[in-house]
């Protein structure tokens, strides 16, 4: 009988020093192994923003048995060590929860020395600020989220906290991609350049592959998102050919996101749904031509 594959072993032979040879490993790979590589792959994207996310919440004492009194943002003066980390460094209890300081008669705090006149005034300070604790209860603690009123958690709410979209403005222009007739791959690519990660050599660098960058159209700078869809010379042809023929001036964007307003420039336009397939004209045409000559070694009179 042919002997069974270690699955540890196997993923433990895989080199990533060649992103193909990594990939071709991968899918070679038994698929309870690739299962478990792509668990924890998403696993370290939650883990990543738990940061951000630990900003937005809140321990809501119940009982006390598992925050820890100086560790924890549970007090809303956050965690009690920063705000006094000398009073910290005079007390013996600095690992113990909350349960173990709260007594029915007040906090336990025992310094680990007799207290100096000059300490005093900050020590009473510090007893102000906790005296405010109502005391223990039945159940147990848990994580409170501040993105709303309630404190219960909602990925909807969530996901509007903790995004930060490339622009800024109050309201992001998603209708001019979903809503444009344009065919469901036109639109996707316009949303992933919106997002700047289109494969472009900029963010084939940055993914660890070593390239000598140079714009396929112009030659003269590197390949970025925003200047191969934007700033390059040839394809500001494309955009000026519909500008002059509307007679519109318009000062050109630094960014996808930002070109995303074409629409403010033709308002004047009898058929608006038209005028807001011209932007996904432009970079599709941008695209298909930068694809035949980087894969076919020859180009078009664009």
């Amino acid at each position: 009988m042919p002997k069974k594959m270690n699955h540890a072993t196997h993923s433990s032979r895989v080199s990533t020093s060649s992103p193909t040879k990594f990939a071709s490993a991968i899918w070679t790979m038994p698929k309870a192994c690739r299962k478990y590589l792509h668990q924890e792959e998403e696993e370290k994207s939650i883990r990543s923003l738990w940061d951000e996310f630990k900003q937005n919440t809140k321990i809501k004492v119940v009982d006390g048995a598992k925050t820890r009194f100086w560790k924890e943002d549970w007090h809303e003066a956050g965690n009690l060590e920063t705000p006094f980390p000398d009073i910290h460094s005079l007390v013996l209890q600095q690992q113990n929860t909350i349960a173990e300081l709260w007594t029915p008669h007040g906090w336990n705090i025992i310094f680990r020395r007799h207290l100096n006149d000059w300490e005093i005034p900050r020590v009473t300070e510090f007893f102000s600020v906790i005296e405010q604790f109502s005391g223990l209860e039945t159940g147990k603690d848990r994580l409170q989220w501040l993105g709303n009123s309630t404190g219960t958690f909602k990925v909807s709410a969530a996901y509007r906290k903790l995004n930060h979209p490339i622009m800024q403005e109050s309201k992001w222009p998603w209708k001019h991609i979903w809503k444009a007739k344009i065919p469901h791959k036109v639109a996707c690519f316009v949303w992933l350049l919106a997002k700047e990660v289109v494969l472009t050599q900029e963010n084939l660098m940055k993914r660890g592959i070593t390239l000598c960058s140079r714009c396929f159209f112009c030659g003269e700078t590197a390949e970025t998102i925003n200047h191969l869809f934007i700033q390059c010379k040839v394809t500001g042809q494309l955009w000026s050919l519909f500008l002059r023929r509307k007679n519109i001036s318009w000062v050109m964007p630094g960014r996808i996101a930002e070109a995303l307003y074409w629409e403010e420039a033709g308002l004047q336009a009898k058929n608006r749904s038209n005028w807001r397939i011209i932007l996904a004209t432009i970079w599709w045409t941008v695209r298909k031509e930068r694809n035949l000559r980087v894969f076919e070694n020859r180009e078009s009179n664009m």
